[in-house]
């Protein structure tokens, strides 16, 4: 009987360990099925690689990328993983986000300021395919 009941107590713990560290990790990253598709993450700060390029909105995909216009930028298309409580924004047929304590960046516009490149293979979007996956961090204003 104490055998069967400390199984139980190690599955138990387990379903409650697997549980709890897949709930932190889908919090990290989450994505939206607007148009545009919008990725955001919950990452504080701490990457400070330099990001300058021009947003650009692919129709056909409905995903949003940053294509560097960094002279030497290896990464020449990022894919953006913007801060948390970023929102699909629309505006006179032109897709972008609308960032919380920033403003909205519409196709077309530079965005200038900071962040690093992520793992982010929890999300599942073709958004993902096209280019290095970039956490934006901060904004130059």
């Amino acid at each position: 009987m104490n055998r069967i009941l400390c199984s139980v107590v190690i599955i138990i713990c387990l379903i409650v360990i697997n549980g709890c560290s897949g709930a932190k990790e889908n919090e990290k990253f989450k994505i939206s099925d607007g148009d545009p598709v919008v990725m955001t993450h919950d990452i504080e700060d701490g990457m400070e690689e330099k990001l300058k390029g021009v947003l650009e909105y692919d129709n056909e995909t409905k995903c949003l990328y940053i294509k560097s216009t960094i002279k030497d930028d290896l990464n020449k298309i990022k894919v953006p993983i913007w801060p948390k409580g970023t929102t699909a924004y629309t505006e006179n047929d032109l897709h972008g986000v609308k960032i919380p304590d920033h403003g909205t960046v519409l196709e077309g516009d530079t965005v200038e300021g900071g962040g690093g490149g992520v793992d982010a293979s929890t999300l599942e979007s073709d958004c993902l395919e096209k280019g290095i996956t970039f956490g934006v961090t901060s904004f130059n204003k």
